[in-house]
């Protein structure tokens, strides 16, 4: 069962339900001394040594080896005594052969501590996960010291919004070649100094990165990463959205209508209440003021939400307020108004004007209460009584989220739904600046296609206008000019970054929490190295 290059010989075997014992005796003559390297014979004393090897047959297999401690021939050695040594398959101070230590360590390689302790019980060699964790700490796995000179940084995240690392791939050889402690400038400078070959660094738009590749290199080309440039594109033209809020709130209302989107109409805007100040999604302000409009026409609170997409509780919550964000709604005053002299000509106007609208008419024409005592006081007149409960049956308003929306715009338009296709037509057609914005993204968006010198620079030109709605993301990629208009020439691209962070992001949920700096670099280079053989 042993090796054959172990001096040991089998004295006795001994079995139960789950355990074969073995014990034997070492047969070598002398050992030599740890510290000087002199060998001994003399025996001064032995002890029993219990070591685990592989099971056989689903048992557990135990050497009971009878280990010798000899004096050191040596007067000089300050080890007077020592146990003796083997040279293969036995370390010092191991509780098992060195083939068992092997296939522990590649499990939880694989598959991290407590998954490994898991498998090691299943296949009959149990042990726990900590053991599993300390033999991977034990291995010697360092970084690449030379590489291809073409390299991709980027960052991940020990905690995310807390403590972030840095991960550097060989991108030719595709194979990560160092993990470092932290994302600062100095960290990557130090590395970079290390590594004179390195002539291209692909990065994130960082500003660490620029000024530590700038400083860790001489004249290294920079390269901008591609998706976090379109992902920035997306960000500013979603403030682009959010600043036309009203536009497209609008729009979301009249794309709705029977008939098919007619015209935006200037009266349009006069049907809902005033956009609060703090507003910030239009899609949230538009189902507001609709909840609270269909309201006062004597709709149900569970007709509503189906109709805006909402939770009952949410539509209930918007009824009970005057204006968004909530604000606690005024008490209306207990007082008499002249309320019903209009009885006979609001009915003309209802359904055609809203509750402001109304307000503001009758107001003119004498009405001498608040538009609080008229909410009231109309809410009771429009009443629908038991012969006329039954209402219109309306029709869902269609919206869509700002973040949607800057997803929509810079896909190709057959990849889009008809309803999307149809939305992004009439709102072109409403809102020409918001199509402007739309199409100085698409152009810029397409300048990676071609691989030419020139045109990130014309597109600059015209993004940098006053009236041009991109022009702070413009203004960012001017700043960041020579590392964009790599992106625009080169093929090189930062997608095999992030691959290599999502494998690692793996690795380090494998580890459950015990997955400290120097042990998850091990865990990540020797995939890397495995994945390259």
């Amino acid at each position: 069962m042993l090796s054959c290059k172990l001096k040991i010989k089998q004295i006795a075997v001994f079995h139960t339900d789950t355990k074969i014992i073995f014990s034997i005796l070492p047969k070598q003559k002398r050992s030599s001394c740890p510290l000087c390297n002199k060998y001994g014979n003399r025996i001064h004393s032995h002890y029993v040594r219990s070591l685990a090897d592989l099971p056989i047959s689903g048992k557990l297999v135990q050497l009971q080896l009878r280990a010798r401690k000899f004096f050191c021939r040596n007067k000089s050695c300050p080890r007077k005594i020592f146990t003796e040594r083997f040279s293969q398959d036995i370390l010092p101070y191991a509780r098992r052969l060195c083939r068992s230590i092997d296939v522990l360590r590649s499990i939880g390689l694989e598959v991290g501590g407590n998954k490994g302790a898991l498998i090691s019980r299943i296949a009959g060699n149990p042990v726990s996960s900590s053991t599993i964790l300390r033999l991977i700490q034990q291995l010697e796995i360092e970084g690449t010291t030379t590489t291809s000179g073409v390299i991709g940084v980027d960052d991940w995240a020990f905690k995310k919004g807390r403590n972030y690392g840095t991960i550097i791939v060989d991108l030719e050889r595709k194979k990560v070649v160092d993990l470092l402690p932290d994302r600062e400038a100095d960290t990557l400078k130090q590395w970079l100094l290390k590594h004179p070959e390195i002539h291209t660094v692909s990065r994130d738009r960082a500003s660490a990165y620029s000024k530590g590749t700038k400083e860790g290199t001489k004249e290294a080309i920079e390269v901008a990463d591609r998706y976090h440039l379109h992902v920035n594109l997306r960000d500013a033209f979603k403030r682009v959205l959010h600043k036309h809020s009203t536009t497209l709130k609008a729009a979301f209302i009249a794309f709705s209508r029977p008939g098919n989107r007619e015209p935006l109409l200037e009266e349009e805007k006069a049907r809902s209440l005033p956009t609060p100040k703090c507003t910030s999604n239009s899609q949230r302000q538009m189902k507001f003021e609709k909840a609270k409009e269909l309201h006062q026409q004597g709709y149900r609170i569970k007709t509503i939400a189906k109709m805006l997409q909402a939770g009952p509780r949410t539509i209930g919550k918007y009824i009970q307020h005057d204006e968004f964000p909530k604000r606690q709604a005024p008490v209306p005053q207990v007082t008499m108004t002249n309320f019903h002299e209009f009885r006979e000509y609001l009915p003309k106007f209802y359904g055609k004007q809203d509750y402001p609208t109304l307000y503001k008419n009758i107001r003119d024409k004498g009405f001498n209460g608040k538009y609080t005592q008229f909410c009231s006081n109309m809410n009771q007149f429009i009443k629908p009584d038991s012969d006329n409960i039954f209402l219109p049956k309306l029709s869902p308003i269609k919206t869509w989220s700002t973040s949607k929306i800057s997803f929509m715009v810079l896909q190709p338009e057959d990849r889009l739904k008809k309803t999307d296709q149809a939305f992004l037509k009439f709102l072109y057609n409403k809102a020409p600046e918001i199509k402007a914005a739309v199409e100085m993204a698409v152009q810029f968006k397409s300048l990676f296609k071609n691989k030419e010198e020139g045109p990130l620079e014309s597109w600059l030109t015209r993004a940098l206008q006053p009236e041009s709605e991109l022009r702070s993301f413009a203004q960012g990629v001017k700043h960041d000019y020579s590392a964009i208009n790599q992106v625009v020439i080169s093929v090189i691209s930062n997608g095999q970054v992030e691959g290599q962070v999502n494998k690692l992001k793996n690795i380090k949920r494998m580890m459950y929490g015990r997955a400290n700096f120097p042990l998850l670099k091990k865990m990540v280079l020797h995939e890397s190295m495995v994945h390259q053989k």
